[in-house]
């Protein structure tokens, strides 16, 4: 913001000020270098910690697997003396002692894992070590007792020769019968298999219920030996009378089956069991009366009063080792996670001064730099003369600010008139643009109200500008218009208001003006101005205007419906003879409110979807194959009936209709056409590829899958092209690329055929209906579709005969080698599928 009148601005010294951010950054430095120092050591205790419990813990580990093979070790020890209690068989006193060995190896290793510890943990490992030497040396002992024959009872050699005896031969016997029907398809053969199942689990269940009752009178399973003997023995009378149950009913089966079936039964070995299952009870009644003798075994005294108490005590100082272990392992997770609270701890206490450090500099940073601030915003905001400035800056931040304020504020203000004067001014010229001539002309028609003053609009196109631009290039053009600006400007009055639409379109606001004769004699000193030479880069240049007059209040009062008239008389000038000037006329407003009224019923119609599409085919020339159908607008009007697009296709233009409707087209087209499967083809102005954003859509939809390109043909009308070649050609080709079919549409009725055939490789060549209607009639129009075919061929395109409504017509097409027609002989235009 400038500084007031009264104030005028001086240079001033400018002293050192302490810098805030100098400061902020000495404190962050300190701070980041204290948080490093403090992280990099806690990091390194956390490393340190977390090595040594992972140490700690692989040896733990590998003690306990030491601990866990010794305590194997034992339970295999006495595992192998309890199998050693009845006759061992062959090699079992070898595998005693090899169990011994392994015991004594586990044990020699589990005391070199410990070695270090001290303490009861090698107290124990010394112990355990004491106590392996002694107990080979009583399991010594006691296998030489036990070997010792005279040594041996009735009951032993009873259990061998009778009972082990029999259970052998009946297992063989029970075996033999099951392999021989294991593989028969006989029912009968297949019920007994089931029974011999179901005996050798009896067998087996009572054999293993034998060995119980054996232990228990050893005292292998209790203090006291013999206390669960009589529930063992019941166990086994138990299974015994199942095994006669399903022996009685295996001799029944045999009885009852057919004497077919019996030969296929193993009769010899299922009755062989009777009798082995007999000797195997009798045995066992003996074996139970010797077994209440008290002198049954004479070096069971040994395995109870000196083995199991040692193996018992073995067992303990293992379960010690264990339990020492287990509170080493507790020990070493109470460390880690006393070094994870104490990092937690560390970091909680970073954050904290962390927060800390962030208040202080809030604080620091609001009553250095923000509260001045905002003091010189009060300040800035109620400067005036009489009120005191803001306070001086304490840092060198503020200072810098308060200066870069004023400068910006002064930046702001010149951006502000250069936007605004762009907002309403033309680019190019200077000019005022469109709004600026629509809010002054509602002024001007206001200030002119209950006056005798008219008001004045003049609507200006000029002449040949587009050949202009086009030949000698956009630059041209450009300089041309800023001569006309200039030359407009010498020719009105001061206070009128001469503006540029846009374009080659210019427009005069006139005030004050008593009559119309005035307004005659301005437009022709305007005239005159134009069509005067234009010399640029050596080169002459000549062009016109068509200008159209609209007055207020004798025309309307409206601002936008002046502009309305104004722009229909300026066209019907150009129509007329152009260079000249039209005032607005009753008819002109009448076809100007009919314009309107179409504009705005056709709105209505494209926004309710009124509009229709109509498909028309066009067919080989001699086999009348359809090669795909052209799609034709069609608009069902209320009033007038069904109009085609001659009717409404200006109002359509003005309106700036154009690209939606061919969205519309486009999003329907692949939906009511005839046939799926059919290709269509579409008119397309080449005005529209100049719209970057119709053309991104049109790719758009080609791209994502909602057109398919192969079925697609886009027809240009060659009258657009004279001077939207150069900017549609690149859209076309990209269209081309990606296997769109382009067709030049009329071609014969524009300026430059020859070279829009040259210029750009069109797929078709339409030729115009005006051509083919002359066909027998006109020689000329023969010769010239003649010549058109052989031209388009030799380029390699093909060409479509349109309007062909005769035999005679598609004999002469046929004859001159023309591929495809169009027309009401083969087809006339009908609805697609709503």
């Amino acid at each position: 913001m400038s500084l007031p009148a009264d104030e005028p601005t001086r240079p001033q010294r400018r002293h050192a000020l302490p810098s805030y951010r100098r400061r902020y950054t000495q404190v962050l430095v300190i701070l980041v270098i204290a948080l490093a120092l403090v992280a990099v050591l806690a990091y390194r205790h956390a490393v340190t910690e977390v090595d040594s419990v992972a140490d700690r813990a692989a040896l733990h580990a590998t003690r306990m697997a030491l601990l866990d093979a010794a305590v194997d070790r034992l339970h295999r020890v006495r595992q192998r003396l309890h199998e050693s209690l009845l006759t061992p068989p062959p090699g079992h006193d070898d595998a005693l002692d090899r169990s011994l060995q392994q015991l004594d190896m586990a044990l020699t290793r589990l005391a070199r894992g410990h070695a270090g510890h001290g303490g009861d943990t090698a107290t124990l490992t010394t112990a355990l070590q004491q106590d392996v030497m002694t107990l080979r040396s009583q399991i010594g002992e006691w296998v030489a007792k036990r070997d010792e024959p005279r040594r041996w009872p009735p009951s032993t050699r009873l259990i061998d020769d009778e009972l082990q005896v029999s259970d052998d031969r009946f297992v063989a016997h029970l075996d033999a019968a099951i392999a021989a029907l294991r593989d028969s398809d006989d029912a009968a053969a297949r019920a007994v298999l089931l029974r011999l199942f179901d005996l050798q689990k009896a067998w087996l269940r009572m054999i293993g219920e034998l060995h119980l009752v054996i232990a228990d009178r050893i005292g292998a399973h209790a203090a006291e030996p013999g206390v669960g003997r009589p529930a063992r023995e019941r166990n086994v009378r138990r299974q015994l009378r199942q095994v006669d149950t399903l022996l009685a009913a295996l001799a029944a089966a045999i009885d009852d089956a057919r004497p077919a079936a019996s030969a296929a039964l193993p009769t010899d070995d299922i009755r062989a069991l009777g009798g082995h299952a007999d000797r195997w009870q009798r045995a066992f009644a003996r074996l139970v009366r010797d077994l209440d003798d008290g002198d049954w075994r004479q070096d069971l005294g040994l395995l109870r009063t000196e083995i199991e108490p040692l193996l018992q005590t073995m067992q303990q100082r293992l379960d010690g080792l264990r339990t020492d272990l287990q509170a080493r392992r507790r020990q070493q997770l109470d460390t880690l996670s006393a070094a994870g609270h104490g990092l937690g701890s560390l970091l909680l206490a970073a954050t904290l001064l962390l927060l800390l450090v962030g208040a202080l500099g809030y604080l620091s940073l609001d009553r250095l730099i923000l509260r001045p601030i905002e003091g010189l915003a009060d300040a800035r905001k109620r400067r005036a003369p009489g009120v005191r400035a803001a306070p001086p800056p304490a840092v060198a931040e503020t200072r810098d600010l308060v200066d870069a304020f004023a400068d910006l504020q002064a930046k702001v203000t010149e951006a502000e008139r250069e936007l605004e004067h762009l907002a309403h001014h033309d680019a190019l010229t200077g000019l005022p643009n469109r709004a600026l001539l629509r809010r002054r002309l509602g002024e001007a028609i206001d200030n002119a109200a209950g006056s005798e003053l008219l008001v004045g609009l003049l609507f200006m196109d000029l002449d040949r500008f587009k050949q202009i631009n086009d030949s000698y290039g956009h630059a041209a053009g450009d300089r041309m218009l800023v001569e006309i600006g200039r030359r407009l400007h010498t020719v009105f009055r001061q206070d009128d208001l001469v503006a540029r639409l846009g374009g080659d379109e210019f427009a005069v606001l006139l005030e004050n003006i008593h009559a119309r004769d005035e307004m005659v004699a301005l437009a022709d000193k305007a005239l005159d101005a134009i069509e005067r030479p234009y010399a640029f880069d050596g080169h002459l240049f000549y062009s016109g205007a068509s200008i159209g007059i609209a007055v207020a209040p004798d025309d309307g009062t409206d601002p936008d419906r002046l502009i309305q008239l104004a722009d229909a008389a300026m066209y019907a000038c150009k129509q007329d003879e152009g260079s000249g000037y039209r005032f607005v006329s009753s008819e002109l407003s009448t076809h100007a409110a009919a314009r309107h009224t179409l504009e705005n019923e056709l709105r209505s119609a494209l926004r309710q979807h009124e509009l229709e599409l109509h498909f028309q085919p066009v067919v080989t020339t001699a086999g009348d194959v359809v090669h795909c159908y052209e799609a034709l607008l069609r608009w069902p009007h209320a009033e007038q009936g069904l109009l085609q697009p001659a009717s409404f296709m200006g109002a359509l233009v003005d309106a700036g209709l154009c690209g939606n409707m061919s969205d519309w087209v486009l999003d329907r087209i692949h939906t009511r056409q005839p046939d799926p499967d059919a290709v269509v083809s579409f008119n397309l102005s080449a005005r529209l590829l100049h719209d970057a954003d119709f053309a991104h859509r049109l790719i758009e939809r080609i791209e994502s899958g909602r057109l398919d390109p192969r079925r697609l043909i886009l027809e240009v009308t060659e009258d657009t092209l004279e001077t939207d070649l150069q900017g549609a050609a690149p859209v076309l080709a990209r269209l081309q690329q990606r296997g769109v079919r382009i067709a030049l549409d009329d071609f014969g009725t524009g300026q430059a055929s020859l070279s829009h055939l040259r210029r750009f490789p069109f797929d078709y060549v339409k030729i115009d209906r005006s051509f083919i209607a002359g066909i027998g009639r006109v020689p000329d129009d023969e010769k010239l579709i003649d010549a058109i075919i052989g031209l388009a061929h030799a380029l390699g395109m093909r060409v479509v005969a349109e309007g062909v409504e005769q035999e005679a017509q598609r004999a002469f097409l046929a004859d001159r080698g023309c591929d495809y027609i169009q027309g009401f002989l083969v087809g006339k235009p009908a609805a697609g599928d709503a």
